[in-house]
């Protein structure tokens, strides 16, 4: 009998969102994208669910998003997947600023020590199943040249506790967008290695296909839904009228 959740919580100075997807019955849960404070939050949020980590996933290698991946990965000894795309931010957070890495302890106060060994690579098409829930890996460049989403499958009534969320249950999909698309805008492609054609046609090829009730917990902000961000997301009616 699966007692599933989701627990939301903005983290850090960015206030970059962090997911847990747990199973009470199972025990387990996957975390998604822990960012600055992670290494305090995300124990407690475990806790909270009474579930042990399978996993860290990551929609992409910005700091706002791995801040917390060293200290999580080896205290709770989980792999950590992240596409190849993007492993030069997990080699140097610091890039995407377009800095010398050893400003990242002067600027941000932080000294990346990236645990390697329980990186794992994700790639485009893959199927990930943790928590008992089947997680579909979509590659979406444009933010990062790695960016992927996760379209958790057969949530239908879950419960959600998410401080900026209005849902409180989820969808029977739930994308989680990363920084692919927020309610009302979508993310940055000014940073390096970023591409507006390639956030376009990612927009155009994940989030327009699924269906409207499709409930999108993204990177930075509140919930919000496909049919929403169809009817009301100026870039992503830019997308769709250039790109079908």
């Amino acid at each position: 009998m699966s007692d599933r959740f989701v627990l939301g919580m903005p983290l850090g100075r960015w206030q970059t969102n962090c997911y847990l997807i747990g199973d009470r019955e199972l025990g387990t849960g996957v975390v998604v994208d822990p960012g600055e404070h992670g290494e305090q939050q995300v124990p407690a949020m475990l806790e909270a669910g009474d579930v042990r980590c399978e996993a860290i996933l990551l929609t992409h290698g910005h700091l706002d998003h791995v801040w917390a991946v060293p200290a999580l990965a080896r205290s709770l000894d989980v792999p950590v997947l992240l596409h190849p795309d993007d492993r030069w931010l997990w080699d140097d957070p610091a890039a995407a600023f377009g800095m010398p890495s050893e400003l990242l302890a002067s600027q941000f106060g932080l000294d990346w020590d990236p645990p390697t060994d329980h990186l794992d690579d994700v790639r485009d098409g893959q199927t990930l199943s943790f928590a008992g829930v089947d997680l579909a890996v979509a590659h979406n460049p444009g933010h990062t040249p790695g960016h992927v989403t996760y379209l958790a499958r057969q949530l239908a009534g879950t419960p959600i506790t998410f401080p900026l969320g209005d849902a409180d249950e989820a969808s029977d999909d739930v994308l989680f967008s990363g920084d692919l698309v927020f309610a009302g805008s979508i993310g940055r492609t000014d940073f390096p290695r970023g591409s507006m054609d390639q956030m376009y046609r990612s927009l155009v090829d994940t989030v327009l296909p699924l269906e409207d009730g499709t409930l999108i917990l993204s990177g930075h902000g509140p919930d919000t839904t496909v049919g929403e961000e169809r009817r009301s997301n100026p870039s992503l009616q830019d997308a769709a009228a250039r790109l079908r």
